[in-house]
C-alpha cells in the first residue's frame, strides 16, 4: 500500500478541516512513532487514520458525510468491500468510546487524542472554557499512550 496515494486522494476533503491535512499528518506520524502496529493490520490502520475526518470539520459532517467519501476512495484504489466496510465504520464512530474497540479503532483514537497535545494543537483546546485535560488523557486506552499524555501535558504547561 502507497500511504501517498491515499493522502493524496483525501487531501481535498481533508483540506476543508480546522487542522486539515498537517492534523491528518501528526495522527499518522503519532501512530507509528507511538504504537506497535502488527504488519497484518498496517493498511487498515494507515487507511483508517487518512480517512477519520474526510467528511469535514465537524463531528456531525465527519460521521454523515466521511463513510461515503472513504468508501469511493478506497473502492478508487482496489480495496475489497469487506476493507472499506471496516474502514467506514471507524470513520463514523471514530469519536465515540466504545468498551471493547477493536486494535484499529484503538490506535487511531488513541494517536488522534495524542495529537490534542502537540504543539500545533495545543492551544486550540486549552484555550477552551473548562476544557479538562485530565479527561481527555483519561479517555486513552493504552497505557503508554496515557503516560505519553500526561508528559505532554506537563511539557506544555511548562511552556505557557
Amino acid at each position: 500500500m502507497d500511504c501517498e496515494t491515499v493522502f493524496k486522494l483525501a487531501e481535498p476533503y481533508l483540506k476543508k478541516n480546522d487542522f486539515g491535512m498537517p492534523h491528518t499528518r501528526r495522527v499518522f506520524e503519532l501512530a507509528i512513532k507511538n504504537f506497535d502496529i502488527p504488519k497484518d493490520l498496517e493498511e487498515l490502520i494507515f487507511c483508517s487514520i487518512i480517512m477519520h475526518d474526510i467528511g469535514g470539520s465537524t463531528i456531525e459532517k465527519q460521521y454523515r458525510d466521511g463513510p461515503q467519501i472513504a468508501a469511493s476512495i478506497l473502492k478508487k484504489l482496489g480495496y475489497d468491500q469487506s476493507f472499506v466496510d471496516t474502514v467506514c465504520e471507524i470513520v463514523r464512530t471514530h469519536h465515540d468510546h466504545p468498551d471493547n474497540p477493536s486494535t484499529v479503532f484503538k490506535i487511531l483514537y488513541d494517536s488522534d487524542k495524542l495529537v490534542m497535545f502537540s504543539p500545533e494543537e495545543f492551544g486550540h483546546y486549552n484555550q477552551k472554557p473548562n476544557f479538562d485535560w485530565d479527561e481527555i488523557v483519561g479517555l486513552i486506552y493504552s497505557e503508554h499512550a496515557r503516560e505519553l499524555a500526561k508528559k505532554l501535558l506537563q511539557q506544555r504547561r511548562n511552556e505557557l
